[in-house]
């Protein structure tokens, strides 16, 4: 037996602090969110490549350029509702635990299928609040153009997903303070009795 440990150099201790786990699960969340959003913005280059989005359609008319503004609006939807119910809820779950509860960096924390609906309905607000950003930027030619192929002007990854991470720390941050006050509530019905 005294044979076996002088040979097994290094003793792997589960309960042992790695690197990793020092990291705050909140910047964890943070980096997962930003990623999938711009994943997803991402991924709409790829539909374009494909020739499932078309556009330039400048010249077009108005019903064409509707038709495209709801195809891309759907498609980022799907896209932000796959990654970010798929990948960020699954991480924000393993997560948890008592001391640390994640839960309240992420919007849709259910299961099953209510949660494919649930994030499709907030990120198809979300991805509408960001429709109106992109072309508010756009029309001041802000967005970030590292590669300066778009001239300040369109959809790109890195502008959509530090935008996307400020519109959802707003809508996280109004729904936990409601959590707080329905918990607050409770309590003092408690303590009172009623």
């Amino acid at each position: 037996m005294r044979k076996n440990k002088e040979n097994n150099e290094e003793i792997i201790n589960p309960y042992e602090l790695d690197k990793f786990s020092k990291i705050p699960s909140w910047l964890i969340i943070i980096v997962l969110k930003y990623w999938a959003a711009a994943a997803a913005s991402f991924l709409l280059f790829g539909l374009q490549s494909l020739g499932i989005i078309v556009t330039g359609l400048a010249n077009a008319d108005e019903a064409a350029q509707a038709e495209l503004t709801v195809k891309i609006l759907v498609m980022l939807t799907l896209f932000t509702t796959l990654l970010m119910n798929y990948a960020v809820r699954i991480v924000v779950r393993m997560l948890y635990n008592r001391r640390n509860n994640t839960y309240r960096y992420n919007m849709v924390n259910c299961k099953g299928f209510l949660s494919f609906i649930l994030s499709f309905l907030y990120a198809a607000v979300c991805t509408t609040i960001m429709f109106f950003i992109t072309y508010w930027l756009s029309s001041i030619h802000m967005v970030f153009d590292p590669f300066g192929t778009t001239g300040g002007v369109g959809i790109e990854p890195f502008t959509y997903g530090l935008w996307y991470l400020l519109i959802d720390t707003v809508f996280v941050f109004i729904k936990d303070l409601i959590v707080e006050i329905r918990q607050r509530v409770v309590y003092k019905r408690q303590i009172q009795g009623v």
